[in-house]
């Protein structure tokens, strides 16, 4: 009997050393998991802030002459859509085109009319920015019937309306994933290894929800390896209501979680009204958040230390040359091609000392020499 009882008890006695055992294997190989997530998260933040070389293409046909295009931004409220617009406004001019702006001004209505107004006037283009195909497929659908060459950025094309995307991806959400992706490992990062987020969508945009699947990757991909990952909440939000209903959500949400240290945001016509909001509340005093688009209002507060630390994004204006060129190619008949602008991240250390961002290199003479050729 006493024989069995000195059995049992270095029988548990072996379990449990052999639990413990485990549990410190397990602690090591985990930390070594991090260890090399972590590092993997320096080096995609560091790739993403690095300077953006790639030029254009040196080759390209000579403006198309006498054409008619209509450009309709999403909204000439939100720079992400209005940067580009201005930009391919005054490539137009150099062009020799006519060009007639139309603010979609965040309602579908308005986008659809645009479009009628190109069929209209026997446009020979139609460049958007920022509304996916899908949220006018009818007029899109005619206009493509009347011959009119559509192209577009940040603007999923789910049934093959629009002949070319800015930038040049083969699946038009990759840069936008790939940002929303590099984006969180950044604030990860710069949180201390340690991320609880509170989000706000923007989900009437493809490309934004494109950004969210890329943050959401990320966290997959950080509590897989064991880190510190979260997003406490996540909410939508209204273009139309940026300046009434918008600065309340975002003041509502973080209330609700005192203890967030990342505020993350869809883009940053959006995140600047979200962030006098949450100042009026006095609740910047701690974490801080990103963005996308690189608005010069939000430039201007990641240049100051201000509570937005980080945005991403492609040059605006070459964005708009962008949709220039595709346009160009299609009229004359040449190959479409990567154009070179893809998205960087930008933060106090690599920002431009002043004003928006306009990109690494200066891209407009490559443009000039190939529409001024003979």
């Amino acid at each position: 009997m006493r024989r069995n009882r000195i059995s049992s008890t270095a029988s548990r006695e072996l379990a449990l050393a052999t639990s413990v055992l485990c549990l410190v294997m397990g602690a090591a190989a985990h930390a070594e998991d991090i260890a090399a997530f972590n590092k993997r998260v320096d080096e995609v933040v560091s790739k993403a802030s690095s300077p953006q070389l790639v030029t254009p293409p040196k080759a390209g046909p000579a403006a198309a002459k006498d054409k008619k295009i209509v450009i309709v931004p999403c909204s000439m409220g939100g720079e992400g859509c209005a940067g580009p617009a201005r930009a391919l406004q005054e490539a137009a001019k150099k062009l020799g085109w006519e060009a007639l702006l139309i603010d979609g001004a965040g309602d579908p209505s308005k986008m659809a009319d645009a479009v009628q107004k190109a069929i209209s006037i026997k446009a020979d283009g139609i460049a958007l920015q920022a509304i996916d195909a899908v949220t006018i497929a009818g007029p899109l659908a005619q206009a493509k019937a009347a011959g009119i060459k559509i192209v577009a950025y940040q603007s999923l094309n789910k049934d093959g309306t629009i002949d070319v995307s800015c930038p040049m991806a083969k699946d038009e959400t990759a840069e936008a994933f790939n940002a929303g992706y590099f984006m969180t490992a950044y604030a990860y990062k710069e949180a201390g290894y340690s991320l609880k987020a509170v989000q706000m969508r923007g989900d009437e945009y493809g490309i934004a929800v494109a950004r969210q699947k890329g943050a959401d990757k990320f966290i997959e991909e950080c509590k897989a390896a064991g880190g510190d990952c979260e997003i406490l909440e996540s909410e939508n939000f209204l273009i139309t209501e940026l300046t009434t209903r918008v600065p309340q959500q975002a003041v509502s949400l973080v209330r609700r979680h005192p203890d967030y240290n990342v505020f993350w945001a869809a883009y940053d016509a959006g995140l600047y009204f979200m962030i006098q909001g949450l100042q009026a509340a006095g609740l910047t005093d701690h974490g801080f958040a990103i963005g996308f688009d690189a608005s010069a209002p939000n430039l201007d507060i990641i240049r100051k230390g201000g509570f937005q630390r980080a945005t991403a994004a492609a040059s605006p204006p070459w964005l708009g040359y962008c949709q220039a060129s595709a346009l160009n190619r299609l009229f004359t008949g040449a190959p479409i091609v990567d154009e070179g602008v893809h998205t960087k991240l930008l933060t106090k250390d690599n920002a431009p000392a002043s004003g928006p961002y306009v990109g690494d290199i200066d891209f407009r003479p490559f443009y000039e020499k190939q529409w001024a050729a003979k």
